[in-house]
């Protein structure tokens, strides 16, 4: 009798076991095949920065100007294609460019005599001013109002798009090359 019930029975388990069960449900989550929306880029900021003068005590005034610092080269008789750090500033009066040979903390380059300044626009649109005064007694060169200078060099900056070149030749033979991105200077020139 246990023959009888053990044969059907292991008959049954060998007929079982033969059949291979379903795998499990996958318990991943199949990805998405949405893709994320980007993050809306933020502006760059403008190379253009705005600030307030201060007074003798270091209190801020309401007097305002524009200030740009870029990076080129110098050659003169001693050097070729050195360091030269460039600040361009501006307010509702005048503009002027200070230059430092080899390193941003040395000081600013005080010309004697006549400079003469050479910017072209990448439409090929040239500027050429000279100037013989500095921006201020530290040094510098002053783009002034008196002899239209100033006036023609809003105008170009604001009609020039992407980079300007800019050369300074003075009567040393030096030759200073650095590069302006136009890019906000309207934007600057309108909160002076």
């Amino acid at each position: 009798m246990i023959r009888k019930i053990l044969f059907p029975l292991s008959m049954v388990l060998l007929l079982v076991s033969c059949n291979s069960p379903e795998p499990p449900a996958s318990t991943v989550k199949p990805k998405s095949t949405a893709k994320p929306k980007p993050a809306a880029p933020k502006p760059a900021p403008n190379p253009w920065v705005v600030k307030n003068y201060t007074d003798a005590n270091g209190n801020t005034t309401d007097r305002k100007y524009a200030r740009f610092d870029a990076e080129g080269t110098f050659s003169d008789s001693s050097v070729s294609n050195a360091y030269l750090s460039v600040m361009i500033m501006l307010n509702k009066e005048n503009a002027g460019i200070l230059l430092r040979k080899l390193k941003k903390s040395n000081p600013v380059e005080k010309h004697t005599g006549t400079v003469r300044i050479k910017m072209k626009n990448s439409s090929g649109t040239e500027l050429e001013m000279i100037s013989s005064r500095g921006w201020n007694k530290s040094g510098g060169i002053l783009i002034e109002q008196n002899n239209n200078d100033y006036s023609q060099f809003r105008i170009f900056m604001m009609q020039s798009e992407g980079v300007v070149s800019g050369e300074i030749r003075d009567e040393s033979s030096a030759v200073y090359n650095f590069n302006i991105v136009s890019t906000g200077f309207g934007d600057a020139l309108s909160q002076l």
